[in-house]
């Protein structure tokens, strides 16, 4: 398990350089250039100079990117934002924390509403609940992100006046963006529910409880929704790594002052070491997240546990 941990990290090193060197290729080789953007076309030539070079773009793409990567490897520097010339994980982290407590509500309502209507209906299957389960999530899985925000600001904000429109502020401000950035992960995972569910539901030790009088709801629970854990666990890994970084037009529709709206204003201003960190660290947290994922596979399933710990006897004895 220890292996296979530091393994899962040590790959992480070629992923984010990889992200590094392409962003930092894409933001260079676009038109544009962040001195003239920050000082604005009338600024004098010499002034522009200036700041290219105490921002550190005078030199060539490799040389910069070299100098820049440098300072993030040997000394942990990121650089400062061109736009306020703070840390750049000042900025990030200033930001980080409106996106994880939005990415943490959406995933809170697709996981709690999703696993509990999937076994729904897989338990009622063929009936009408079965349907209009699947009709709805039919629905959900079509409806774009920015238009289903639109509506419920319409509905709870403006008509009913029962929610704020934007801000975050308070927890009631990320109730309507939660419910919007919900709303794909809580159909796929219904739809996941379902499929798990039926396909364990099958199973003889399945018939064998309900033949001995096992309650309806320990066989549920204890015994089907158990064994029908993994995909739906791997659902949402992934579904925690999207919302990271996936909630970029929910955040600007809601005005949430989060990490999507830091990279849209970083993106307009060509602000390079801001772009470059905010990506590098919800790749960095993504991976994270699907190692604990599969991590957690062996406390949910013993026989991936008993697989790591068969592997370890064996090269004891091969030792």
């Amino acid at each position: 398990m220890y292996k296979f941990i530091i393994k899962r990290l040590l790959m992480l090193i070629p992923v984010l350089l990889g992200i590094s060197f392409i962003l930092y290729s894409i933001m260079s080789l676009t038109p544009g250039d962040a001195a003239t953007l920050m000082l604005g076309d009338s600024a004098n030539e010499q002034a522009i100079l200036k700041l290219r070079e105490e921002l550190g773009l005078n030199g060539g793409f490799f040389e910069n990117y070299i100098r820049y990567i440098g300072n993030i490897i040997l000394h942990g520097d990121f650089g400062i934002s061109y736009r306020t010339r703070n840390p750049v994980f000042t900025e990030v982290l200033t930001r980080f924390h409106y996106t994880l407590r939005l990415a943490f509500t959406a995933i809170l309502i697709s996981t709690v509403f999703g696993v509990l209507f999937g076994i729904i209906a897989a338990v009622k299957q063929y009936s009408f609940t079965d349907n209009f389960i699947t009709a709805v999530t039919l629905a959900l899985t079509s409806m774009p992100d920015f238009w289903l925000g639109m509506m419920l600001i319409i509905i709870f904000a403006v008509t009913l006046k029962l929610l704020p429109i934007s801000g975050a502020t308070s927890w009631r401000h990320f109730i309507l963006p939660g419910l919007t950035a919900s709303a794909n992960y809580m159909a796929y995972t219904i739809r996941q529910t379902r499929s798990s569910m039926l396909e364990t539901i099958r199973m003889d030790y399945v018939r064998t409880a309900r033949a001995k009088g096992v309650p309806e709801g320990k066989i549920v629970f204890g015994h089907t929704l158990k064994n029908a854990l993994m995909p739906i666990v791997t659902l949402v890994g992934v579904n925690m790594g999207w919302q990271l970084g996936g909630t970029i037009i929910i955040e600007q529709i809601f005005g949430i002052p989060g990490l999507g709206s830091l990279l849209i204003m970083s993106i307009r201003l060509k602000d390079t070491p801001v772009i470059i960190a905010s990506v590098m660290f919800v790749a960095t947290l993504s991976s994270l997240i699907n190692l604990g994922t599969d991590i957690l596979y062996a406390f949910i399933d013993p026989r991936i546990k008993s697989l790591y710990q068969t592997k370890k006897k064996a090269v004891k004895t091969s030792g």
